[in-house]
């Protein structure tokens, strides 16, 4: 098979115009947590230290941050929660921040569109702002960091660290009136040993009401005459009143 010339050429020029790809100097993350019964999702870009002073001078004090690099960081969560005690509906925010030497305030921004900071930023944009102290740690974490920590059924901390710097917020779900709900509207003499199992360690696990468990894994107990071993233990430790 012969290549003509102008195939050739045309061949060369394609190669020639072809987009080159370099490695984002912020690189980009996402994150993914369940609490609970609640999803969470970030999406962001994580600056580096790169021996530079962060925070009040890169960053300055007492003005909006993006809380990260390049275009917004997102946060998505499926169920209204609550942030350091305050109500916060479901769906979908950019985050922002203000440090300060002491005290952050974050920001949790309808409008999630943007590179970096809003061109016009709005007020009734702001669906949360909350407050939350800024400790130092001789451990520098040279890459910009969004992870959650301290995960149980029903809370997490959402923690913000860079450089020498972490501002931690506390989460909270509404996982106890969910499951509670859902076991008063199930939970039946139909229902499975299973059921009856999961809702009486529903129970302990979060240290409600200890007789209702009891009656609970007693009823799992005698509708599964080869139950786990473990089905036992919770007996036992609910007749302890081990919680």
């Amino acid at each position: 098979m012969k290549i003509t010339s102008t195939v050739l050429a045309l061949l060369i020029g394609s190669c020639a115009f072809a987009q080159m790809k370099f490695p984002a100097v912020s690189s980009h993350a996402e994150v993914e947590q369940k609490v609970g019964l609640t999803e969470f999702e970030i999406e962001y870009n994580r600056p580096n230290v790169n021996g530079r002073k962060v925070f009040g001078k890169l960053v300055p004090n007492g003005e909006v941050w993006r809380t990260g690099a390049n275009e917004n960081t997102v946060i998505k969560f499926d169920k209204p929660i609550k942030v350091n005690g305050q109500e916060l509906a479901a769906g979908e925010y950019a985050l922002y921040s203000i440090p300060n030497k002491e005290e952050w305030e974050v920001i949790f921004y309808k409008d999630t569109k943007n590179w970096g900071n809003p061109k016009e930023w709005k007020e009734s944009n702001i669906a949360l702002k909350v407050k939350a102290p800024s400790t130092k740690s001789m451990n520098k974490t040279e890459t910009f960091e969004i992870r959650f920590t301290n995960v149980t059924q029903k809370s997490a901390n959402l923690v913000l660290a860079w450089d020498n710097t972490t501002v931690v917020l506390d989460i909270e779900t509404n996982t106890i009136n969910e499951v509670l709900k859902m076991i008063g509207d199930q939970l039946n003499e139909n229902s499975s040993a299973r059921d009856f199992y999961n809702s009486a360690n529903f129970y302990y696990s979060n240290k409600l009401d200890r007789n209702q468990a009891l009656k609970w894994v007693n009823t799992a107990l005698e509708k599964d005459a080869n139950a786990p071993d473990y089905y036992k233990e919770l007996k036992v430790n609910l007749e302890k009143n081990k919680y």
